[in-house]
């Protein structure tokens, strides 16, 4: 992908050109810090007006350039940001390796499939579609590939299909989210602050206190209109008067503080994200309803987590001795900015977590949406009525295309298949295609297919089982509770797709081949979709009892010029070749009169 070494020149460069402005602007800074200082001093040595209204200038200009810096070192860190989100993604790309979360929190080995087919692990499907930068975005994709609403597929599909193309729009959502993603502490925090019902300051108390600073400015613009000494007396007064108002606040503002140390950044980040989500020109009906959901009135969620953010990072400037000094001797600012905040809450707080499940929801999307911008080649799978499954040139994901060999597939006529083959031979690796895929279409996302039809089965795989030594839990017992839970599942109506890998690897021979027989009988009569890999070649003698309900399908190996050679391309009927005695051979493992 061009596009992507296209837009890290593009966003270098412009990062390059803020840096120098940033620059100049650092130096204009301290100037005029210095000029208000200097002046400062000399408007205490003359008590001239003149003087004292240059120190007021410059104290505003100093803030201006202050709020300006602060500004653009922002979009500088964006930019910076965007920058890497590009270079990951060229990357990404090139080796099909991907650098991003995977997602190791949400693993759970008594899941219907998530473990067997390595959702969460190192390298696994979670980690090669994540591009999300909040928690809930994370929550949302996992949700999306667990749980997923399948009455939603279409309108998914549909939603992923638009983003796919706004690949600005996907990489601005997730620069803004990991500028300052936030930990769980800090969202604890905000969902604290939210759920709290306590009064930051009582109306009619605020406004008492307000006529304070109107009186104190009041005097100060008469003293430097008339150089009046009594004017100024009375403007020192008021000055210490509001400065023991605001001390006795401290309590109150101290606790607002807490929060808004940990969660003014990531205000900031969210309300950047929801402006994105607003003001994007959207086609699709779920991208649109998402858009009706963060209207408030007149005003935006956007706008109003700007509020939120602003009034919090208003709130920090106490912690400058000189600018709460002057702020609240002249104002009483953290009053005003208290009772604001006070009424902010009451008013919108409920809605917040809204919102930021809602940024979740798009960041979910975006990743799928990525997913399918970076594999052009791949299709968004048809939603059958009825049971079914059928694909064309099916492959793998996490196998790079070069590498990728793909097959066709159907579970249409014959509804379970009996899978055999050799070891090394791709059984395994094609099961978890099949289960993956499926996982992938019950989400809305593209497949690794070229053509493909589905209904949304509930999905469950034994492939991987673990013991537990706290339940002194053997695999084989383990393997035989996942077993009973599918069969269970069946029973109780739901319709299935069971993906089964060399079940019963804890008992002999026979007694293997008797309980895989069993089993799959026990599917005929649940009416099963569903795919079994085995060595057991007597196991798919099946087809003679179950023809309109088994296929027999296999992986071959060959031997050319005294090597082993696999194509993984599935076939028809049985495994004629085995592996593993010519493979001990070649290694040494044993003579090859088959004697140790």
């Amino acid at each position: 992908m061009l596009i992507y070494k296209e837009y890290y020149q593009r966003y270098t460069s412009k990062a390059g050109r803020l840096k120098k402005t940033i620059n100049w602007l650092s130096f204009s800074r301290l100037a005029l810090f210095v000029l208000f200082l200097f002046l400062a001093y000399r408007s205490t040595q003359t008590g001239s007006g003149i003087t004292i209204s240059f120190t007021v200038v410059f104290l505003a200009l100093f803030f201006v350039v202050v709020k300006w810096y602060d500004r653009l070192e922002q979009e500088l860190i964006f930019y910076k940001t965007l920058s890497k989100v590009n270079e990951d993604e060229a990357r990404f790309v090139e080796t099909n390796r991907s650098q991003y979360d995977e997602g190791r929190e949400y693993e759970n080995v008594q899941h219907p499939y998530s473990y067997d087919l390595d959702i969460f692990s190192t390298g696994g499907l979670f980690s090669y579609l994540n591009r999300c930068s909040t928690e809930f975005g994370k929550e949302a994709l996992k949700s999306s590939l667990l749980q997923p609403d399948i009455s939603a597929i279409k309108p998914r599909q549909e939603a992923v299909k638009e983003l796919s193309d706004k690949v600005e729009f996907r990489q601005k959502l997730f620069a803004h989210g990991s500028i300052h993603e936030g930990n769980k502490a800090d969202l604890e925090k905000l969902k604290e602050w939210i759920d709290s019902k306590e009064t930051l300051i009582h109306k009619t108390l605020y406004l008492l206190l307000m006529v304070f600073p109107v009186v104190t400015i009041g005097s100060l613009v008469y003293y430097l209109i008339k150089d009046s000494d009594a004017a100024f007396r009375i403007f020192y007064s008021l000055f210490v008067i509001n400065l023991i108002i605001a001390f006795s606040f401290a309590k109150r503002i101290t606790k607002q503080l807490s929060v808004s140390s940990s969660v003014t950044k990531i205000l900031q980040s969210y309300k950047a994200q929801l402006l994105l989500i607003e003001e994007e020109n959207f086609q699709s009906d779920l991208l649109k309803q998402y858009q009706q959901k963060l209207k408030d009135g007149n005003q935006s969620a956007s706008q109003l987590l700007k509020q939120l953010a602003s009034l919090f990072d208003y709130l920090e400037t106490i912690i400058n001795l000189l600018v709460s000094i002057l702020l609240n001797g002249l104002f009483l600012f953290h009053i005003h900015i208290l009772y604001r905040l006070g009424n902010w809450k009451k008013k919108h707080a409920n809605k917040i977590n809204d919102w930021l499940l809602l940024i979740g929801e798009v960041e979910a999307l975006n990743s799928f949406a990525n997913f399918s911008y970076n594999n052009s080649s791949f299709c968004f799978p048809e939603v059958n009525d009825r049971p079914a499954f059928e694909a064309k040139e099916l492959g793998h994901i996490l196998i790079k295309p070069g590498k990728r060999i793909t097959n066709d597939v159907s579970f249409n006529q014959q509804k379970f298949v009996i899978l055999t083959g050799s070891n090394m031979s791709g059984k395994s690796t094609f099961l978890r295609t099949v289960g993956t895929n499926l996982v992938l279409a019950k989400a809305g996302s593209v497949v690794c297919a070229a053509q493909m039809q589905f209904y949304p089965f509930d999905i469950f795989v034994s492939m991987r089982i673990t013991d537990s030594l706290q339940e002194s839990e053997s695999l084989f017992y383990a393997e035989l509770k996942r077993l009973q839970s599918i069969i269970q599942h069946l029973q109780a109506g739901n319709i299935t797709f069971v993906i089964l890998d060399e079940i019963l690897r804890g008992t002999n021979s026979n007694d293997k081949r008797n309980g895989t027989i069993g089993l799959i009988r026990k599917m005929a009569k649940e009416n099963t979709f569903g795919i079994i890999a085995t060595h057991d070649v007597v196991v798919a003698d099946l087809i003679k009892e179950y023809s309109d309900y088994i296929a027999n399908k296999a992986f071959e190996s060959q031997i050319i010029n005294d090597e082993l050679l696999f194509d993984y391309k599935l076939k028809e009927g049985v495994c004629n070749t085995l592996s593993a005695s010519y493979l001990m051979k070649k290694m040494g493992v044993i003579d090859s009169d088959g004697k140790s």
